[in-house]
């Protein structure tokens, strides 16, 4: 059994909803999404994201099932009452994929984070579909993941009981690495850990013991800032002062593993442990059938791979296996 807790689709509601959006600038090929963010260029091929090529793509790499979700351009770059209703509709076609995929797919839902009274009826949307987490891109419109009006969110996703999985998007500060294809490639990693930083030092993690969030990419830059993660911070109001590294290795935080590097996978094995950690791809960024291959060559035992292929990820999100 393996599980895919990051693999991606894209309805076409998305892009009926983005083709009409100043921002980023979409257009259309034959074959494919354009969406100029100014800084960045993104092309989304239709046939990557067709259901029935994942599917393809986890058979070719022996994958079982996988937690679908859209990513970029998300909602947060629509006005709120338009991301508002996009998430409606997106979360009922991506249960919609989920329910004929014979099993082998389970939903990941997006909120309308930048319209919190919205976002907060969506979250109960999302239970009552049976989707497993919601989506927490790293920033939500003009607003930082540790805003205080976001606070009413954080309270309905914590009482659903549905982990959050953090996902990068172009970043705020995107413009000032717009060269050489730095946003996608470079900043992902380190905008994540910014959003992670936030919801500790903001109190969010203490405010929510029972709110689960997921850091992707192996924690991206975070295990490498080590020594700067520990000590506490002046800044963190009383009450509030758990720094990172105790957070990061508590059982709210979990990891995926979707970092295609031998040493980083060993390093962070090293440092955190593969007892919160999750198989992924990010596909289709990259196939099932690299991560795959990149996993069996690193030498984990028997019993760390029945936890990081199926047996972590059953456990955080509930899936009854």
């Amino acid at each position: 059994m393996r599980i895919d807790v990051q693999c991606h689709i894209f309805p076409k509601i998305i892009q009926d909803y983005m083709l009409q959006n100043p921002y980023p600038k979409c257009f259309r090929t034959n074959d494919a999404l354009i969406c100029d963010f100014g800084s960045q260029i993104l092309a989304l091929a239709d046939d990557k994201y067709d259901p029935a090529s994942v599917l393809k793509s986890m058979d070719e790499g022996q994958v079982d099932i996988a937690l679908i979700s859209p990513n970029i351009p998300d909602p947060g770059f629509l006005p709120p009452d338009k991301a508002a209703e996009l998430c409606v509709k997106l979360n009922e076609e991506t249960q919609e994929i989920t329910d004929h995929s014979n099993g082998r797919f389970f939903g990941i839902g997006l909120l309308p984070w930048h319209n919190p009274a919205e976002a907060v009826k969506e979250v109960s949307h999302i239970k009552s579909l049976g989707m497993k987490g919601v989506m927490l891109f790293s920033r939500n419109g003009d607003l930082q993941v540790d805003d205080k009006q976001l606070e009413p969110v954080y309270d309905a996703v914590a009482a659903a009981g549905l982990p959050v999985l953090i996902h990068p998007t172009v970043p705020m500060w995107a413009d000032s690495i717009g060269d050489y294809g730095m946003v996608a490639a470079n900043s992902f990693v380190i905008d994540t850990a910014f959003a992670f930083l936030r919801l500790v030092y903001g109190g969010i993690m203490d405010r929510h013991p029972q709110m689960k969030v997921v850091m992707p990419h192996a924690g991206g830059v975070l295990p490498f800032l080590d020594g700067r993660l520990a000590p506490a911070r002046a800044e963190i109001p009383a009450g509030e002062a758990r720094n990172v590294k105790e957070v990061m290795f508590g059982d709210q935080t979990w990891f995926d593993l979707a970092n295609h590097s031998p040493n980083i996978l060993g390093y962070f094995k090293n440092y955190l442990g593969l007892s919160r950690a999750m198989y992924a791809t990010d596909y289709p960024f990259a196939s099932h059938v690299m991560a795959t291959a990149l996993q069996d060559r690193m030498g984990f035992t028997s019993d760390e791979l029945k936890e990081i292929n199926w047996k972590n990820a059953n456990r955080l999100f509930d899936l009854g296996l």
